[in-house]
């Protein structure tokens, strides 16, 4: 259904229409320059106003109506060369302010979509916020066991070794006091976890020196690693504080996991950056796994590979010959994308296609416009030509006194239409016919009748756009 703002607009277009037809084809000469002034900006100026305003493509479509009907009448009076024109002029007015206010439109859709996507944002920030801490929380459930359970777990081992050695050999002190440190150590993380759910974190220590610290606490375990480069932190510098916490917890699992499934195997963590990726690569040489499973086994790789896909990385881990490789890669942004703004997304999307279709419409159809009209012009123009010619032999062969009668099968069935301003002698009825079929020509042939008689007969020779002279 037509909005009454819509018809208002079409009416408005089909009387600017018809002022412009009527002006066009029923005015004189110089009463036709002046309408034409008159009307041509109102046609400009309504159909611009329906392709901006309208709701609808279909409130042009009326506007055609005047020139057909002028057409239609043209037709059967013998003017159709300027019916012709009337409606080809009137759609090239019609169409091109119409395709500037439809992109004006499509473009203030778009910037009205970007506003009301701002305006979504703003509001959904705050629940991105609460939705983004009780996400950490959930993490946190499922983390606090490998958090906590590993440093236990290296506690309980360097236990066993006291506790299974039955001469109780010198460096007990030395295994107890490692053991009290991992406990502590173990204390430390589930203050820290609950300090992170807390939103407060005051986590001082740099990125690097956590790393260090890691690598430094399994060497204390006596095993042998080897981390590259031996200064991290240029690798750390101006990534994001997710990716930096993900590379942390890969290196703390690959490490414990290494210590906790196997026998003293030499241990490699090798850290490498690239143009939009972050890499970390634990290997554990000649990896005997040990004979039962630690206790807490089984949670911490698939819970760090669930956040590292989160993150828009991809996480790799199992047997490479006799070696364990653990590879972890993440992109220097993490990806964030949060799924309830994807409807606002793809509207944003949607309106931006709407307004490159209605710009890609605007330039086809107007260039559609002026070509077909150039077409039709030529087409006519053949037409006209070639129909209306006369044989320079029968020119020749009429002469003066000659009856129309005997005449008027030698002449062909239609006079050209482009010799209208041409003013015939006194008392005499000229009919004025293509001196040749050559399109670039502009001369006529002349024949005026006089009760029934050939009167006179011309060679009117003019350039092709303007008027010449006469010659007999």
């Amino acid at each position: 259904m037509i909005d009454r703002g819509s018809l208002v607009l079409a009416a408005g277009v089909v009387v600017a229409s018809a002022g412009w037809t009527v002006a066009y084809l029923l005015a004189d000469q110089r009463a036709t320059v002046g309408a034409l002034a008159l009307m041509t900006p109102a046609v400009l100026a309504g159909a611009g106003a329906a392709g901006r305003w309208a709701h609808r493509a279909t409130v042009l479509l009326p506007a055609l109506i005047p020139p057909t009907a002028g057409l239609m009448v043209f037709i059967a009076t013998a003017g159709v060369d300027l019916a012709l024109a009337a409606m080809l002029g009137l759609a090239l007015l019609l169409w091109a302010p119409w395709s500037l206010g439809r992109w004006l439109r499509a473009r203030a859709e778009l910037v009205a979509a970007g506003w009301d996507t701002a305006a979504l944002w703003e509001e959904r920030a705050g629940d991105i916020e609460r939705d983004a801490r009780t996400r950490e929380r959930e993490r946190l459930a499922a983390h606090m066991h490998d958090l906590v359970g590993h440093d236990l777990a290296r506690a309980a081992l360097a236990l066993g070794a006291i506790e299974l050695n039955p001469d109780l050999p010198p460096d007990l002190s030395d295994a107890v006091a490692r053991a009290r440190t991992h406990v502590s150590t173990a204390a430390k993380r589930l203050a820290d976890a609950i300090t992170i759910d807390a939103g407060t974190d005051e986590s001082t220590t740099a990125p690097a020196e956590q790393l260090l610290e890691l690598v430094a606490g399994t060497r204390d375990d006596g095993r042998d690693v080897v981390f590259v480069p031996a200064e991290p932190s240029p690798l750390l510098t101006d990534l994001a504080p997710q990716v930096i916490d993900l590379l942390v917890r890969v290196v703390r699992e690959g490490l414990t996991n290494a210590v906790k499934h196997t026998e003293r195997a030499p241990i490699e963590v090798s850290l490498a950056r690239r143009s939009t990726t972050v890499a970390v690569v634990i290997r554990t040489r000649d990896a005997v796994l040990s004979a039962a499973p630690a206790a807490g086994s089984g949670r911490g790789l698939h819970t760090l590979g669930e956040d590292v896909a989160a993150s828009g990385g991809a996480a790799e881990h199992g047997l490479v010959g006799r070696d364990h490789l653990l590879t972890v890669r993440l992109p220097l942004v993490p990806d964030s994308t949060d799924d309830g703004l994807t409807g606002v997304v793809g509207a944003h999307r949607a309106a931006t296609r709407h307004v490159q279709r209605s710009r890609a419409l605007a330039v086809r159809g107007t260039a559609t416009v002026i070509g077909v009209s150039l077409l039709l012009g030529v087409a006519y123009r053949v037409v006209d030509v070639t129909t209306s010619a006369l044989p320079t032999e029968t020119f020749e062969a009429v002469q003066i006194a000659d009856p129309r009668t005997a005449v008027a099968e030698r002449l062909p069935w239609r006079t050209r239409t482009d010799a209208t301003g041409i003013t015939p002698p006194p008392g005499t009825q000229c009919e004025h016919y293509s001196a040749s079929t050559d399109l670039l020509s502009a001369d006529l042939y002349r024949l005026c009748w006089a009760d029934g008689r050939l009167s006179s007969k011309d060679l009117i020779r003019r350039p092709a756009a303007a008027p010449g002279t006469i010659g007999t």
